[in-house]
């Protein structure tokens, strides 16, 4: 072994810069193969999280309560906080896991002036007075609330800590499980306790879990609505009953907001408007439309997956075709230039097949260092589906030497000893 690695190494420094030169494309092949893995793992993870949607409807629910004159007239009926509660509750019953409810609704977090919480609040991509809104003691944070049904059904994936449990959709009287989006685990650990306010209530906010990178929620105003700066916060449901006006007036303030959700259904529309009526006539609420059907959302994200698809493996393999042949070549122009000590070996006394064995030594080394390289770095910084990942990088390790080898060999066996001494002299 330490001969054939000694022989090896002579060969690569005898051709010092055209063998740099078949490292760095095949570095830069597999680096480029990463780039395409994570793209379509991407892709994939995407597709996997509306799979379940495809088929499906969705009907946005919005209550009639416009102007603000009709809305406050409402809030000061005796019986409106029963009557959104109830309606609610019948949307759960008789809708079932078709019913589900998201909104983007922001929460007041204390926190201090660091500039480090500035892409968290809300408006910060957008462009929003973010200098004035650092002046309150409780900023404005981005914020989602989901019912059981949602986070059921987009099967948000965590990186720490636990989901939510039926439990957790219910007000203990104490706290708020949430979860955080990605980009707070450096800020934040599973447990911790934060000081908040949500539509003016104050709560205490606990650290439940952190949701894994690019995760996406959507319904009909975001068609793709990232976790990663986000608190998801669970729908809450109330069952004590009101103390003072302050808590009566969050609560209704809270179910006339859960209220306003959106029916994924693959039923026929006049199904779903005809329950929907129904829900309104036992609630003893008819101040509730459906805006309507819409599925171009999904049609077109579905699209969009397809085509990203097909462009992702057209790219990929032109540039592994060419890359390949590419390599290959140098490797038989390196196999060209070896033939005068290729001679100087066998008239040493060294057989056609160790000197096949040594080629094919150096080229396991060239290819199979940089791969080794580059996985070993993509296993300490990104850690992504590793195994699928390895797997892909001993395959274009495999299809290289291959590729690679193949002409070697065929040179191998056309060479007359006699005349290949014979044309070292």
């Amino acid at each position: 072994m330490k001969m054939i690695l000694g022989e090896v190494w002579e060969s690569l420094k005898r051709r010092k810069w055209f063998s740099v030169l078949i490292a760095i494309q095949i570095t830069a092949l597999f680096f480029t193969s990463t780039l395409f893995f994570l793209t379509h793992a991407q892709i994939e993870s995407k597709s996997d999280r509306l799979e379940p949607l495809k088929d499906l409807t969705f009907y946005q629910l919005s209550d009639d309560l416009v102007p603000d004159s009709k809305f406050q007239a409402f809030l000061d009926e005796p019986g409106s906080l029963k009557k959104s509660k109830t309606f609610y509750e019948n949307l759960e019953q008789y809708f079932g896991e078709r019913y589900i409810y998201l909104f983007n609704q922001m929460i007041d977090v204390k926190i201090d002036d660091d500039s480090k919480w500035d892409k968290f609040l809300n408006g910060y991509e957008e462009g929003g007075p973010i200098e004035r809104l650092k002046e309150r003691p409780y900023k404005p944070l981005k914020a989602i609330q989901i019912n059981e049904n949602g986070f059921t059904r987009f099967s948000i994936p965590l990186s720490k800590g636990s989901g939510f449990s039926s439990e957790d959709f219910y007000y203990d009287g104490n706290s708020i499980p949430v979860l955080l989006g990605a980009e707070y685990e450096p800020f934040y650990q599973v447990g911790d306790r934060i000081t908040a306010k949500y539509l003016r209530k104050d709560f205490k906010l606990v650290v439940q879990g952190f949701i894994q990178s690019d995760t996406f929620v959507f319904n009909m105003n975001y068609p793709e609505l990232y976790l990663d700066r986000y608190i998801v916060m669970p729908a809450l449901k109330f069952n004590e009953v009101p103390q003072n006006e302050e808590d009566a007036l969050f609560q209704k303030l809270h179910y006339l907001q859960m209220i306003n959700g959106t029916v994924f259904s693959d039923e026929e529309p006049y199904v779903v408007r005809r329950d929907l009526e129904h829900v309104k006539t036992i609630s003893d609420f008819p101040d509730m439309q459906m805006i309507g059907a819409n599925s171009r959302s999904l049609d077109f994200m579905f699209s969009a997956i397809q085509v990203n698809r097909t462009l992702l493996k057209v790219m990929a393999g032109s540039l592994f075709v060419v890359c390949i042949l590419s390599i290959s070549i140098l490797m038989m122009t390196k196999f060209q230039d070896n033939y005068r000590n290729m001679a100087i070996h066998l008239a040493s006394g060294a057989t056609l097949n160790q000197l096949f064995f040594y080629f094919l030594s150096e080229i396991l080394l060239m290819v199979g260092l940089p791969g080794l390289v580059v996985t070993l770095l993509y296993q300490q910084i990104i850690d992504v589906s590793l195994g699928m990942y390895t797997l892909m990088n001993v395959t274009i390790f495999v299809v290289i030497v291959l590729f690679s080898v193949s002409p070697i060999y065929l040179q191998f066996r056309k060479i007359e000893i006699s005349s290949l001494l014979k044309r070292s002299e």
